[in-house]
């Protein structure tokens, strides 16, 4: 029996998906402030208060566009 750590048709573990080098400071801050309104609006629904959940979400999105998954028209 081959070792299966040897062993080249062996399923090989999923390696760590590597951070995408043009990502830069900017979008990584942008996207740390996409997920703090992400969780204070899962806060306001925990809460009851969908109305104050639903005014944080709109302020989600990309200056490119939305994230309604509309097709913009």
């Amino acid at each position: 029996m081959t070792d299966p750590a040897t062993d080249p048709t062996a399923p090989q573990p999923a390696s760590a998906p590597e951070v995408a080098p043009e990502m830069d400071d900017a979008e990584l801050e942008s996207l740390e402030a996409d997920l703090a309104t992400i969780e204070a609006a899962m806060d306001r629904v925990d809460a009851g208060d969908l109305d104050g959940a639903t005014t944080l979400m709109a302020r989600l999105g990309d200056e490119d566009g939305d994230l309604s998954g509309g097709d913009g028209s």
